[in-house]
């Protein structure tokens, strides 16, 4: 439960920071994170069934998505 409070809280923070040097709203960066995290954490717990691994898998979608975020800042 500790990993997937942690991973997260630094998710959020990462996306707010992002958005910031790009300078875009931070709010709406983390609002698609949290949104992001929750529904690959969802469907990982429901594919897999282990909390550890899926906490993982959206942490890794949520880099993805980052990823995509800065593709579509830098393009404006």
């Amino acid at each position: 439960m500790l990993v997937i409070i942690i991973g997260f809280i630094i998710m959020l923070i990462t996306f707010f920071q992002t958005a910031k040097q790009y300078r875009e709203n931070g709010f709406k960066w983390a609002i698609i994170g949290i949104i992001g995290f929750t529904l690959s954490f969802a469907i990982a717990i429901m594919l897999i069934g282990e909390t550890f691994s899926a906490a993982g898998i959206a942490i890794v979608c949520c880099f993805f998505i980052r990823a995509q975020l800065i593709s579509t800042a830098r393009k404006k």
